[in-house]
């Protein structure tokens, strides 16, 4: 059986203009040689700074996932955490984010992991994530269900840097929120509609690895680097592949494996045409009632991930 996060299968490639830059909020890139830039860490025991690779500048963060990096609800996490200023994240703001990231070795096609993904503070509820299985990246909505709009194949290289870049409109209406994703530079989702506001709690979103609750024996690594948040596209430079060293920029991602797109109707972006979005049926973000736990400042869990985890497990030990 194969352990995966992924629900559903389409896909959007478009490209829409954003205004010029205005200001970069907050930068996450290790330059002071340790992870105060972030606002917290889960199981940061296996979080380094490095010197070698980095995408720009001189440093990176270094994460490495083993079977014992366990959070109390019982999913297998190394992550970092960046929680922007409230009103941010509040009905009808507008935020644009992006990481990039290196991967020494592919990541197994089985079990699959995700890479990054935002979550609501307090309710603890995943609003939209990545997930990467081998060299194939899937980015899926939470709300009001679980739907993919972007999934592609042979685009996630080892040896290489990539860069993921997003533009969300922040809205408790699924008919208002919106999301835009850039992949090396290459926009992916154009206005993909959901609801992207779990409720009137803050967002956060965390980057790294993320498993579910299920042993294994490979010990992954992904290195993180020149995070940032800002006022428009061009602050959070989508196009920024590697100037460091240890690997070269990605290629973008050429042709999608899926034609079809999702339509948004949120401010600063145009409708995608296709034919259609599917659903997946698959457990969305839900309360987490084991999100309490603490780790170095950060509180968080992965919503109703964590139940849907738990019962894969189950069916893999039986």
């Amino acid at each position: 059986m194969k352990r995966s996060l992924g629900l559903g299968l389409v896909g959007a490639v478009l490209f829409v203009p954003i205004s010029a830059s205005a200001e970069v909020v907050w930068v996450g890139d290790f330059e002071g040689g340790n992870l105060d830039e972030w606002s917290g860490v889960l199981n940061g025991e296996t979080i380094s700074v490095v010197g070698d690779p980095t995408s720009s500048g001189t440093q990176a963060g270094r994460i490495q996932l083993t079977n014992d990096s366990v959070w109390p609800n019982g999913l297998k996490r190394v992550e970092l955490n960046h929680r922007p200023d409230d009103a941010r994240t509040a009905e009808g703001a507008q935020t644009f984010f992006a990481w990039s990231f290196y991967l020494p070795e592919t990541l197994p096609d089985d079990p699959s992991q995700q890479i990054g993904y935002w979550e609501s503070n307090q309710s603890y509820q995943q609003m939209m994530a990545f997930e990467v299985s081998g060299e194939n990246i899937r980015f899926d909505t939470r709300q009001p269900q679980n739907q993919n709009h972007w999934n592609q194949d042979g685009v996630v290289t080892a040896g290489t840097w990539h860069r993921i870049a997003m533009r969300i409109f922040w809205s408790k209406d699924p008919a208002q929120g919106q999301v835009d994703v850039w992949f090396d530079g290459e926009q992916v989702v154009t206005g993909a509609g959901a609801k992207t506001l779990a409720d009137d709690n803050a967002h956060f979103t965390q980057v790294g690895l993320l498993r579910g609750a299920f042993e294994f024996n490979d010990s992954p690594v992904i290195v993180i680097d020149d995070a940032a948040e800002g006022d428009t596209l061009e602050d959070v430079r989508p196009d920024a592949l590697s100037e460091g060293t240890g690997g070269s920029g990605g290629s973008g991602p050429g042709p999608a494996t899926t034609a079809a797109a999702t339509t948004g109707s949120g401010p600063s972006s145009s409708a995608a045409t296709g034919a259609g979005a599917t659903t997946g049926s698959g457990a969305g973000g839900g309360a987490a009632e084991d999100g309490d736990a603490d780790d170095d400042g950060c509180r968080s869990s992965t919503g109703g991930f964590a139940g849907a985890w738990a019962l894969l497990a189950r069916a893999i030990a039986a």
